[in-house]
């Protein structure tokens, strides 16, 4: 706010005795007095601009905003070129939340005084409230420029660098916004949500418990100590922590939008929907809120079948709306939110997604289009590289993944490919986008004599994949993470790819090809695709034996039963749709029914010795909240079956990678993922002789272990219906010789799965040919 004082050195405020008084008690925060003294300036001269323009700044500062703006507006029509009184409308209009007209007022305020840090600082300040935090940059840039030691300008000029992906610059800034007010909770809590964006999230609570201890009743401050809370892991705390600063005065729409991401990773979906409705409300062209709000129609959990339905429904709707709201007048800033959510748990139905994928890709497209577009040497940033057909230089293949390191994507994917390329014929320049680093990482890293990991945002990985030039980009995984949507949504090179790292189409206009392969697609697979899909040969992959150590896991210490079959079942919670709930609920009946012994005597003897017969074992996810909703959507399933889940079933912690291995070598069976299978458990139980009874669905992401059994020629393990699976895993958990023929045959055959060079030979003939192609029609 800025208030104009009368120059006391002026003739007519020298005339007027009564305002140099009330100025005086105006300074002294006696508005009462003051406002009394303005009214007498007033009752004598109706139209004495000070007096009507500072009655009105001290409702501003009370808080009476529509009083405030009519005296505010009365003097300005006596004087309307006063930059402070209309700085000071511009703040009343800003306050209740009408950004538009504050714009319009700070703009005219601006005019009047080009080199002022508050005028250049208030109309960044408005553009970010209407979502142009990369425009509001240019103004807060001068501002800081005018006046570095503002810790109101760094902090606003650091939050705007932080909302457009450039949150190291963020830190900067709000360093030195506590640097210039020490004792401002803002500038704290900002620094600390700037450093828990990079990841440095133990220097981010130091500052974070700064900040409250200053003002422990703030929002904003209150909602910085729940985002690190979260980055921490303690999700069910940080759930808490968001509720109480939304119970704060003034929460803003990204506390809302924060607290619903909370809510939702901790699987409280409806409610975490009902904060994103309540940012919209609060701000209807707030893009971020609005689309994570259309993507989490697309839940990780359902209560019951009808549910997917009707959020397949909702989701559909949501996509029209986001069309329809970006379409309704210039949106520069909607490419910050593509990404943010992502439509990941859509894979998980088991229905062809085509159609809703492909108009969710196109929105991505369309809003990474409002990205403004920075020259490179004198080229538009998105340019291809030109290359003539024939020539022998080696292709230039980029690589742009999150998961460069010990993840699944890695180890299934990515790593062989790297491994085997021929670098005589490609040039392999590897993108690594995460954070995190490990033992691979760093392998990959010598691996290539191209590895990036350097930018910071959005922009910066934009230049430096382009001054690459690829021929050819692949994207091992598109629909994990943020940064991988965002750049795949743009067209960056000729010839560009996605894989299954996530396996589902991408939907993106901006992909080319799908690379999948002949042992995982169904003959009439090109409809489940937007992309044109690659049949590289066998599982498409070149993959090696992970040879981990073998730990004994302990069963007592997990509570697991050592003289009773054990049925693994390893799937994250929201692998297991409730479609598929009979399945588990029907496969314990039968063991029951099975293992109960031959005549009444032995089922009677049972029941006394409460033994069961099988277990199925489940595993903990870290999401404590998604764990209690699939084990109370499992036990109405056992109740329907009249089944005793507690008998049948037992839930044990996540184990590292020897003791699982220890586990499966001491277990009967592994039993697929129904709709949505598993690449990596199926190899690591192949590498530890474990059969794994593999569901075979009707879209690659259904038949990912069913892949690996056919490939080793063990169809017994693959079933093609829900009764077949349910009478295999049967039959097989109590047949105690042909589980170890199935071991011993596995053993002999899972070579045929190792150093396969052939899907790799494929895809490099398949991308030389996709460049030939581009080259030959550009001349």
């Amino acid at each position: 706010m800025k208030r104009r004082q009368p120059d006391k050195h002026d003739r007519s405020f020298a005339q007027t005795p009564l305002l140099r008084e009330a100025v005086d008690f105006h300074e002294a925060g006696r508005f009462a007095e003051a406002a009394a003294l303005y009214s007498r300036v007033l009752a004598q001269e109706p139209n004495h601009f000070d007096a009507t323009h500072l009655l009105g700044v001290i409702a501003l500062q009370q808080g009476r905003l529509d009083e405030a703006r009519d005296w505010i507006g009365s003097a300005l029509r006596s004087r309307p070129t006063d930059s402070a009184a209309l700085s000071n409308l511009g703040t009343v209009y800003l306050r209740q939340r009408n950004f538009e007209l504050a714009h319009q007022q700070f703009e005219r305020a601006l005019k009047l005084e080009p080199n002022s840090s508050t005028a250049l600082t208030n109309l960044g300040t408005v553009l970010r409230q209407l979502g142009r935090s990369r425009d509001a940059v240019v103004p807060l840039r001068r501002a800081y420029s005018i006046n570095p030691n503002s810790a109101l300008v760094c902090n606003i000029l650091g939050a705007c660098l932080l909302d457009t992906g450039d949150p190291h610059a963020a830190v900067e800034l709000f360093k030195a916004a506590t640097q210039a007010d020490p004792v401002d909770a803002d500038g704290w809590a900002n620094l600390a949500v700037a450093l828990n964006n990079i990841g440095e999230h133990d220097r981010a609570r130091e500052y974070v418990d700064r900040a409250i201890a200053m003002r422990p009743h703030s929002s904003a401050t209150v909602a910085a100590l729940a985002a690190v809370e979260f980055e921490q892991g303690d999700i069910e705390t940080a759930i808490e922590t968001y509720r109480e600063a939304i119970n704060l005065p003034d929460p803003s729409a990204q506390t809302y939008c924060a607290f619903a991401n909370a809510l939702w990773t901790g699987g409280f979906c409806e409610e975490s929907i009902e904060q994103l409705r309540l940012a919209v409300a609060m701000d209807e062209n707030n893009a971020l809120a609005l689309w994570k709000l259309a993507m989490s129609q697309c839940r990780p959990f359902y209560a019951n079948e009808s549910d997917v339905d009707l959020s397949r429904g909702a989701f559909s709707e949501q996509l029209a709306a986001l069309g329809t709201w970006f379409h309704s007048k210039p949106r520069t800033e909607a490419y910050s939110a593509v990404g943010s959510t992502q439509p990941f748990f859509i894979a998980y139905q088991p229905f062809n997604n085509r159609g809703l994928l492909g108009r969710y890709g196109a929105l991505c497209c369309e809003w990474m289009g409002s990205m403004p577009q920075p020259a490179l040497a004198g080229k538009p940033i998105l340019a291809p590289k030109q290359k003539k057909s024939g020539v022998g230089d080696r292709i230039r293949l980029g690589i742009v993944s999150a998961h460069i390191r010990d993840h699944s994507v890695w180890n299934a994917i990515t790593k062989g490919w790297l491994a085997q390329l021929d670098q005589q014929r490609f040039d392999v320049w590897l993108f690594h986008l995460g954070r995190t680093i490990d033992a691979e990482t760093e392998r990959a890293r010598r691996a290539t004599s191209h590895f990036v990991d350097r930018p910071k945002n959005l922009e910066s990985w934009i230049r430096e994949i382009q001054e690459a030039r690829p021929d050819v980009l692949i994207y091992p995984e598109i629909g994990m993470d943020a940064l991988t949507t965002q750049l795949a949504s743009l067209r960056l090179a000729p010839v560009q790819a996605a894989t299954w790292g996530h396996p589902e189409t991408t939907g993106l206009p901006t992909m080319d090809l799908y690379l999948s392969a002949d042992a995982l697609e169904p003959a009439d697979a090109q409809d489940n695709y937007t992309e044109r899909l690659v049949r590289l040969p066998n599982l498409g992959v070149y993959v090696e034996p992970l040879t981990p150590s073998v730990a004994d896991p302990g069963l007592a210490s997990l509570g697991l039963p050592s003289d009773e079959p054990l049925l693994l079942c390893p799937g994250t919670p929201f692998k297991y749709s409730p479609m598929y709930d009979h399945i588990w609920a029907r496969i314990a009946k039968g063991m029951q029914s099975a293992g109960g012994g031959k005549g009444a005597l032995a089922r009677f003897s049972d029941r006394l010795r409460k033994r069961t017969h099988g277990r199925l074992v489940f595993f903990k996810s870290r999401n404590n909240s998604m764990d209690r909703l699939l084990a109370q959507r499992l036990r109405k399933a056992f109740d329907a079956e009249h089944i005793d889940f507690d008998a049948h079933v037992c839930v044990i912690p996540y184990l590292d990678r020897p003791q699982f291995f220890g586990l499966m070598q001491k277990a009967s069976l592994m039993l697929d993922t129904v709709g949505f299978s598993g690449f990596n458990n199926a190899l690591q139980a192949v590498e530890a002789g474990l059969p794994v009874l593999a569901h075979e669905g009707a879209f690659m992401r259904g038949r990912l272990a069913s892949s690996v059994m056919r490939r080793m020629g063990l169809p017994e393990l693959v079933a093609a219906t829900n009764d077949e699976f349910i009478e295999t895993a049967v039959r097989l958990a109590f047949d105690v010789r042909r589980l170890n023929e199935l071991r011993t045959e596995i053993i002999n055959r899972r070579t045929i799965l190792y150093h396969d060079v052939e899907p790799v030979r494929s895809l490099e003939a398949c991308l030389s040919k996709a460049v030939g192609q581009i080259a030959d029609t550009q001349h």
